[in-house]
């Protein structure tokens, strides 16, 4: 008798959790819309409590604060194209594909771009770097370095292969993302998505730049 009870709540508990969890990303999407088109500074917490049809209560429950909101809200949006987990990336990279790797790095970062045209994640980042360096910083670096750290430690492999010259690993990991992220801001800051054959030919062409520096003559 007493399992049986137990058996029960514990399921009407973990019911309550999911229910959480589906309400957690409710707020997360409309706040990621809002955020998307006024910057996380010039968006309310009331505003997005009316978008998503709930309480401003509700939302500091969720997430304690507005500050607490921003983090989540980076996690949110870092959860839904984890570049590391790439299956085109990871196969040219088991391939040693030099060339091939650095395409299929800015094809994962164009291909969110585009995806993006409605509620636009990727101005949204750039707002909040822009809006408030420190939590930049502290929280956004944090999970940006998981994507620089598979070029890093691709470039450092190939270097101990002998197939690169003797290079710093970051400094080549940062300056290629520096150069692909100045064209994503580009198309970000005017608002529509680039032609893809433009795009992915300027690509193509610094990376073969690239490449063709890295390697031994």
């Amino acid at each position: 008798m007493l399992v049986t009870k137990y058996k029960k709540i514990s399921s009407t508990s973990i019911k309550k959790r999911l229910r959480g969890s589906e309400r957690r990303r409710q707020i997360l999407e409309k706040a990621q819309k809002l955020c998307s088109k006024k910057g996380f500074a010039g968006t309310t917490l009331d505003e997005i409590a009316r978008e998503a049809g709930i309480s401003r209560a509700l939302i500091v429950q969720h997430f304690g604060s507005k500050i607490g909101l921003y983090e989540a809200l980076v996690d949110f949006l870092f959860e839904n194209h984890p570049m590391e987990e790439d299956p085109d990336l990871i196969k040219r990279i088991e391939a040693k594909d030099d060339f091939g790797v650095f395409w299929a790095f800015s094809a994962h970062a164009f291909k969110h771009m585009a995806n993006y045209k409605k509620q636009s994640p990727l101005r949204l980042i750039f707002f909040s770097i822009l809006e408030n360096p420190y939590l930049y910083k502290r929280h956004y670096q944090q999970r940006s370095i998981k994507s620089l750290t598979v070029l890093e430690e691709y470039i450092s492999k190939r270097i101990e292969e002998g197939v690169f010259i003797k290079v710093d690993p970051h400094h080549v990991a940062v300056g290629f993302v520096a150069m692909l992220t100045q064209l994503l801001l580009l198309e970000v800051t005017i608002k529509s998505v680039p032609d893809k054959n433009t795009f992915m030919s300027t690509i193509e062409t610094m990376i073969k730049l690239l490449v063709n520096g890295l390697k031994k003559a």
